[in-house]
Parts: structure tokens; sequence; C-alpha cells
């Protein structure tokens, strides 16, 4: 079994109070997943086996970067997808590029959305994309949190193997 790894923000509790019903209702293979509502930085990540010598080097890397303010206030979609969106994504962006600039070989979704990132929180997937027209979301929330921390997950959609928290990695301690 090929085990997979992702680099993740996670938001706060309010955060997944709001979202939990939504995916269980319409994102049911991430929420099967065992992967509370994310922000991905990178994903697929190192391979397993390569999982202690990241985190040794992320956390090299993280101790530079400063934590910064997250604001999730408005939906977007993409094709398919409904997620939250952070109102400035400036600062997600310039994590990722942090990392990927560390990590070149494991670009985001493995380039298959191009190479930069469009942070969001994915509520809702869809095998018809009309779908997503129809389904009531509640009104637009505004969450705003510090972002302090990423997550490294371990685990498997393809071979329904939960994902579990591998290591969380502090920003900032020296930045």
């Amino acid at each position: 079994m090929q085990l997979e790894t992702a680099l993740l923000i996670i938001p706060p509790k309010p955060v997944q109070v709001f979202s939990f019903p939504i995916r269980e209702q319409y994102d049911v293979e991430s929420f099967k997943s065992n992967v509370p509502a994310h922000l991905t930085l990178l994903y697929p990540f190192v391979p397993p086996e390569q999982v202690e010598t990241a985190i040794e080097e992320l956390n090299r890397l993280c101790e530079g970067i400063s934590p910064f303010e997250v604001t999730l206030d408005h939906y977007g979609t993409f094709k398919g997808a409904i997620f939250l969106e952070p109102s400035n994504p400036e600062p997600i962006v310039q994590l990722h590029h942090r990392l990927s600039q560390a990590f070149p070989e494991y670009p985001v979704y493995e380039g298959e959305h191009g190479s930069e990132l469009h942070p969001h929180l994915t509520l809702a997937r869809f095998d018809d994309p009309d779908e997503a027209e129809n389904i009531e979301l509640p009104p637009v929330p505004s969450f705003s949190f510090t972002v302090d921390k990423i997550h490294l997950y371990l685990g498997s959609i393809e071979h329904d193997t939960p994902f579990i928290p591998r290591a969380v990695i502090p920003l900032g301690i020296n930045s």
C-alpha cells in the first residue's frame, strides 16, 4: 500500500464546526479520509520514508516564517467544487512559494492545476458540476485566525487508510 503525505493549514474549531456538516454531505471522499477541513499547501508531499528528513527541513525553514492572519469570508467555485476562500490569499501563497522552493520535486496537486496555488478550503465536490448550483449553503461566514503552524498528514485516499497527523511545524520561532 502506498501512503501519501500532505502539508496543510488546519483552521481552528469554529471553521471545523461550520464546515463539518457540509463536508460530511458533499465532500465524502475527503471526509472519509479523516482529514479535517484544511487549506492545502503541498499535496502529494514527500514519500513516507522521507518524512523524518522533511520534518527536520520544514522546522528549519518555518522558524524564519512569521505567523500571519487569514480571513475566510467568501465562497468560491471550481468546476464541480465549492469552497471557502481567503479575503487576502497572499500570505498563504508566499508560504507556499517558500515551501515549493525548498521542495521543488513536489508541486501542489502534482502540477495538475499549474504551479500557482489558489488557496481554498473545499466544502463540497460534485461529479456533475451542475449539482453544485443546486445546493443551499449557509450565509457566507467570516472566520479570522492566525496561522502559526502547518501540519504534515500521512495516509491514503485510494487505500481507505485514514490520514493522521504526523507532525506540527511551528512558524516564526526565529522570525
